[in-house]
């Protein structure tokens, strides 16, 4: 009789489980259900041994608990696999809504942008040139590539040091003095405004256009003493923007002056 008790002990666990696996309660991956299944038959014989006198009902639960455990374990690796390949889906159609941006053009908007400033304040516009244009988009690479966002390269090579190095020579006469070297602004923002999350997986982002990247640089530069400063020094004629976009959709601007 007390055999009989213990056997019915297990026998419903074990019908329950079965229950609810059939009418969609549990869901389990196709490796974690093959494992149950076998569970469930190393249980099955577990009753008859228990009910024969064979094992303990202490050991038959041992052996239960040992099933369920590594079921779960098999699961959870199986779902992770699972969500990580949903979240490269999801990055991957994102991508497809993702707009064209052009790096050049935003290099325009920038000039145009930053003689607009100068214009309002009586100052001469000045020239894009491309040698210039070429330092600063060296230095937006090497910022971009070496994650790093300053004047100075890890090395310690600073503007006019860079200009050096590129045999680039500007000299500037303010009175009896010579000035030379390039003065510089530096900008670092994202292709995006935001994006938004379900369950923390991005579902959408908020595109910037190359447009709003250019207002953005200049804006945050004419809010900062010392950036506002270089774009309406008025003895610069030229300046150099150099823009480069990286594979996280940071975006990259120096901006030289001379």
């Amino acid at each position: 009789m007390s055999g009989a008790s213990n056997s019915f002990v297990v026998v419903i666990p074990i019908f329950l489980i079965v229950a609810a696996f059939w009418f969609g309660v549990i869901e389990l991956s196709p490796d974690a259900t093959q494992m149950l299944l076998q569970g469930l038959y190393s249980s099955n014989k577990a009753i008859q041994d228990l009910v024969s006198g064979d094992v303990t009902i202490e050991e038959t639960l041992e052996q239960a608990n040992l099933v369920v455990q590594e079921t779960n374990q098999k699961g959870t690796i199986v779902s992770e696999k699972v969500l990580k390949n949903d979240q490269r889906s999801q990055s991957s159609q994102n991508d497809k809504n993702k707009p064209d941006f052009d790096p050049l053009e935003i290099e325009k908007l920038v000039h145009i942008l930053t003689n607009e400033q100068r214009i309002k304040h009586d100052l001469s516009e000045l020239t894009l040139d491309p040698e210039i244009s070429e330092i600063g988009r060296s230095h937006s690479y090497d910022m971009a590539s070496r994650n790093y966002f300053s004047h100075e390269t890890p090395e310690g090579v600073d503007p006019s040091g860079r200009a050096e190095i590129a045999s680039y020579s500007c000299q500037k006469m303010v009175g009896l003095s010579i000035y030379s070297g390039l003065a510089e602004n530096i900008f670092q923002g994202n292709l995006y405004d935001k994006y938004y999350t379900i369950n923390g997986i991005i579902t959408s982002y908020d595109w910037n256009t190359n447009e709003k990247i250019a207002i953005a640089a200049v804006d945050g530069w004419m809010e900062s003493p010392g950036h506002r400063k270089n774009i309406l020094t008025e003895m610069f004629d030229r300046e150099g923007i150099g823009i480069v976009i990286d594979e996280d959709d940071k975006v990259y601007i120096t901006q030289n002056f001379c």
